[in-house]
């Protein structure tokens, strides 16, 4: 799915409400066209009004997911449509109507909030029966209350276990960040060693031995004998570039390391879909990209966690001297008025240890978007 109905539970969850919706509203339609009574009384045209109210604000509800001010408004309309039906056709059944609103409650608040509202709402619909007492009538708003209560324990489990899942995957978005980041350390450090070995000892015993050769070459007198010091000493000088050569590729294979690892974090989650771009020019030292990975990965999981997005793109390009990480999504974020979580302001803190800075921006064409610079090497301590 895409867009506010990416995920497919909603639809099955929306489809179902509505088919118990049509299910229990049925009758009474049918007898407002065929012209029958309900209980003795005639069902009026503008019992419609309410009914398709309810549906429409269900469907608002459960299928475009809003934001929970609007959300629990949505609730109180479909109580209200309830009970306006409650009152123009006085019929016990149309209690049943409840067991969709407590659902949707439940799945939106805690189990004691949940409960209470549909005491609430199961006090309301009597209130609005009390006019026409029958027989049957305590029998079905007890049937009523106890699915009311079936449901919500069921939604609550629902909401558990969709809280652990989420809680499961941010744990496994973390251990993939950080075994990216132990990997990619483990290998910067054997590196670091390997090229300063060749630097330190072959560099230097090659260079001590051009420098035997060049005295040679000028004391050695002409002949075959010269004739083997200059060749050696110009193979002596061919193996010390190719040596400096494999400490530069070596020195350079950090730029690598940082996309594999971006690459590792976008491929953890299913959703939001993560669009890594790394430039090719872009050089940074183990403490840098250790940073940039940071900051990727509390992008990600704020995308996941606040933004609902569907597309969240990570781009790392050069910036004069320094590097840049600009991460954008196509969802919505928190108000502008809501201050910052410990996650950006952890963020903004570990780049400002390396000297670099955060800037976050929210409008315009990309809805949230953070820009986090850095010097290509992390300053020197005074």
């Amino acid at each position: 799915m895409t867009g506010r109905f990416r995920h497919w539970h909603n639809w099955i969850f929306c489809v179902a409400a509505l088919a118990v919706w049509l299910a229990v509203g049925w009758p009474v339609l049918e007898r407002l066209i065929t012209g029958a009574t309900v209980r003795g009384s005639a069902v009026p045209d503008h019992w419609l009004v309410p009914f398709t109210l309810f549906g429409a604000a269900v469907l608002a509800a459960m299928g475009l997911r809003p934001r929970p001010s609007l959300q629990w408004t949505l609730l109180c309309v479909q109580l209200a449509a309830v009970v306006t039906m409650a009152i123009t056709v006085p019929w016990a059944q149309m209690s049943y109507f409840l067991i969709i609103i407590a659902w949707q409650v439940a799945m939106v608040t805690t189990a004691g909030k949940a409960l209470g509202w549909a005491g609430f709402q199961t006090l309301a619909i009597v209130a609005a029966l009390t006019q026409t007492l029958n027989p049957d009538f305590c029998w079905v708003i007890g049937n009523s209350l106890a699915l009311q209560l079936l449901l919500v324990f069921t939604a609550q489990a629902l909401r558990r276990e969709a809280e652990m899942a989420r809680a499961l995957a941010q744990t496994n978005r973390e251990l993939r960040s950080a075994q990216a980041i132990i990997a990619n350390t483990a290998r910067d450090a054997e590196r670091l060693r390997i090229s300063r070995e060749l630097h330190d000892a072959w560099g230097h015993e090659l260079t001590a031995l051009g420098l035997q050769l060049e005295i040679a070459s000028h004391v050695t007198g002409s002949g075959r004998a010269n004739d083997h010091v200059m060749q050696a000493k110009r193979l002596a000088r061919t193996l010390l570039a190719k040596v400096r050569d494999v400490v530069s590729a070596l020195r350079e294979a950090e730029r690598c390391d940082l996309k594999e690892a971006l690459e590792a974090l976008a491929q953890s989650i299913p959703s939001p879909v993560v669009h890594v771009e790394l430039s090719p020019d872009v050089m940074v030292g183990p403490d840098q990209a250790h940073a940039l990975i940071r900051c990727a990965q509390e992008v990600v999981t704020n995308s996941v966690k606040h933004a609902s997005a569907s597309n969240l793109w990570l781009q790392v390009t050069s910036s004069g001297e320094g590097v840049r990480l600009v991460a954008r999504n196509d969802g919505s974020p928190r108000s502008a008025a809501s201050p910052p979580g410990s996650g950006l302001l952890g963020m903004r803190e570990r780049l400002e240890h390396l000297g670099g800075r955060l800037a976050v921006r929210k409008g315009g064409d990309s809805v949230f978007t953070v820009d986090a610079w850095l010097p290509s090497r992390a300053p020197q301590p005074a």
